[in-house]
């Protein structure tokens, strides 16, 4: 989100003193240095809150807030940890990024961390018959099935545009990860793009949950911003669009997979990143050899 303070944080274009990251959440120290060890765990993906999120971003998030706390405790010297999470305007919540506050405890610190509440008027029987949830059976046993989620760094490269070009990606699964290339004798920096993608989406043999990290923004943005939607209502005559073939060859793979996209910075401090653009760039010299 363009205007989001931990989405500029997660793409570096604010700084913070990392705790830990992965593929999917990073956790940071808050920057209000308030008590010793004072974290925020984020998903990479954005979503406003718990309520606004998806399972599987609220499992890798939660997983995140056990791993760090874990190693407070455990590596750290603290006794305990606070979680904290705020859910809309009106529980005080400021950032409408799902974030999760942890506070490491130590016995005697005098934090005081939970407010004394007023005493309710209402019995607990009245409160229980207003707010019971009785799920169907139907909605207990949705997004059940066992979906595999996969990773999937790409990156292209072209020597001159048109040129000689490669293409490089590395899918990761339960920790596993497989390396892919290929190249073109004359090709352009774009299809090279678009070919790293398709190609990893065709290597998965299932429908699966696809996390997509490209540095190319004419990948990344056709979905993100919906150049597609556009294209496809006007049968790909609005304006000029190139690569077509590859375009509805992509298209025929994300509608297979439950693909989610995000653009990475380009030669930065990725190392998956930086993996693929090494293996492009081999792709290249193996052809002009």
């Amino acid at each position: 989100m363009k205007d989001c303070i931990f989405c500029k944080i997660i793409k570096g274009e604010i700084p913070c003193h990392k705790i830990y990251e992965d593929e999917f959440t990073l956790a940071f120290l808050d920057i209000s240095n308030d008590a010793s060890g004072h974290t925020l765990v984020i998903p990479k993906k954005h979503c406003k809150n718990v309520i606004d999120s998806d399972e599987k971003t609220l499992s890798r998030v939660m997983n995140t807030v056990k791993k760090v706390s874990a190693h407070y405790v455990d590596d750290c010297g603290f006794d305990g940890i606070d979680i904290l999470n705020a859910n809309g305007e009106s529980a005080e919540q400021t950032v409408f990024h799902l974030h999760f506050h942890i506070v490491p405890r130590k016995k005697d610190d005098g934090i005081d961390v939970f407010p004394e509440l007023p005493k309710n008027k209402e019995s607990l029987e009245e409160i229980c018959e207003k707010l019971k949830l009785e799920e169907k059976v139907e909605e207990a046993f949705a997004g059940e099935k066992n979906v595999k989620d996969i990773v999937l760094y790409t990156d292209g490269a072209c020597s001159g545009n048109p040129g000689i070009g490669g293409w490089g990606c590395v899918l990761i699964h339960n920790g596993k990860m497989k390396e892919l290339a290929g190249g073109d004798e004359m090709t352009t920096n774009n299809k090279m793009e678009l070919m790293a993608v398709i190609k990893g989406l065709e290597a998965i043999k299932e429908p699966c949950n696809v996390d997509v990290y490209s540095d190319s923004a004419y990948v990344v943005n056709a979905f993100l911003q919906n150049w597609i939607g556009s294209w496809l209502k006007t049968n790909w005559k609005g304006g000029t669009v190139a690569n077509i073939d590859l375009w509805k060859r992509l298209l025929v793979q994300t509608s297979r997979h439950n693909v989610t996209w995000h653009k990475v910075k380009g030669h930065a401090d990725n190392q998956l990143n930086n993996r693929c653009d090494e293996i492009a760039r081999g792709e290249i010299e193996k052809i002009k050899k």
